[in-house]
């Protein structure tokens, strides 16, 4: 990979930013880029569903409409299908690209967003054919496992500078796993279920440790980088639901111990909020949709499961706050989608 290829797009999967742009771009960076935008772009699809989990998991406890929770991954769905297509539109359909891709220094780690969602997917709408959902979980989970493992192969081969970790590597090799051990409880497989929940165990204490430390040790992430660290929200998140899913909902001593550390994490990110602020709007804002509709989904099937006073209200009040601003992200998306394409010269490329 030149050193001079672009490691930022504000599109979602962002990285250090070169201090110069390149003087002679190398074959393909056009679409490389193209594709690199598209498949950034997929943490509004990741956004929507994980909101759309939130609301599912409200609909089992305090009654709230299944149909928002429907109509949320029905958008997610879209999102994720156009945007997947333009990708494979720009060469992510060959190997060779694909391969490049994943290899990406800063930018590899988002291609997690594809199978990720493709479980979410799976796991919300096994309620309308338990088989079809098994099936399609299982594509989705053994492309989020290959995909993962080669990620990994790729680092462990010391090509990647500790200098340019941020806690999105954690996605495809921590929270993926929890998510599928999630999934795998929706679609009945208990054993498939503690299998991958472990994987994602220990990949979130080996790569959370490395990254912690590294962000300790770092001068700093570079601007458009500091959204990911709202990314550390996800593994005690999606591991705590993980574990609530695998004993059907009742919250023991090691659900409380996901509590408190995603409680302490939130505390760390809201310390946080001015650090993370950017200079002006970019796609990139999305990557906080996620964290916070997990961080949500597991609060509300805590409340339940712990039934702490006041639980009912507390849900709703949750539930809120992870709604609200999604839409409100959503509207100034569209607003500045509108704004730049009606900017003279400006053309958009699907």
């Amino acid at each position: 990979m030149p050193r001079d290829a672009p490691s930022t797009n504000g599109s979602g999967a962002v990285g250090p930013a070169p201090s110069r742009p390149p003087a002679a771009p190398f074959p393909g960076q056009a679409r490389w880029a193209t594709r690199s935008e598209r498949i950034g772009l997929l943490s509004i699809s990741l956004g929507a569903a994980g909101l759309g989990g939130a609301w599912e998991s409200a609909t089992a406890t305090v009654s709230a409409p299944i149909g928002v929770s429907d109509a949320l991954f029905t958008v997610g769905g879209l999102v994720w299908l156009g945007l997947l297509i333009a990708y494979i539109r720009h060469g992510g359909g060959r190997w060779r690209n694909l391969r490049h891709d994943i290899r990406h220094p800063t930018q590899g780690f988002a291609l997690a967003y594809v199978p990720i969602a493709g479980m979410l997917f799976a796991g919300h709408f096994a309620r309308f054919g338990l088989e079809i959902a098994r099936a399609t979980y299982v594509v989705f989970a053994a492309a989020a496992a290959v995909l993962a493992a080669r990620l990994l192969a790729h680092w462990f081969t010391g090509t990647l500078s500790s200098s340019l970790l941020h806690p999105g590597y954690l996605l495809p090799v921590s929270s993926g796993p929890f998510i599928a051990s999630t999934i795998a409880s929706t679609v009945q497989w208990p054993g498939l279920a503690a299998a991958t929940f472990a994987v994602g165990l220990v990949y979130w204490l080996a790569f959370g440790t490395v990254i912690l430390g590294g962000l300790v040790a770092s001068p700093g992430l570079p601007q458009r980088a500091r959204p990911t660290l709202t990314v550390l929200i996800i593994p005690p998140a999606t591991g705590g639901l993980a574990w609530i899913a695998a004993h059907r909902g009742v919250v023991d001593a090691v659900g409380c111990g996901f509590a408190g550390l995603l409680a302490f994490t939130v505390l760390i990110v809201a310390c946080l909020l001015p650090y993370l602020r950017q200079q002006s709007f970019h796609t990139g804002y999305w990557t906080f949709s996620f964290p916070l509709a997990a961080g949500a989904n597991f609060a509300i099937r805590w409340f339940h499961g712990m039934a702490v006073p006041a639980w009912r209200p507390m849900t709703w009040a949750v539930l809120g706050a992870a709604t609200v601003p999604f839409v409100a992200l959503g509207i100034v998306t569209i607003a500045h989608a509108l704004g730049c394409g009606a900017r003279p010269g400006a053309h958009r490329r699907v």
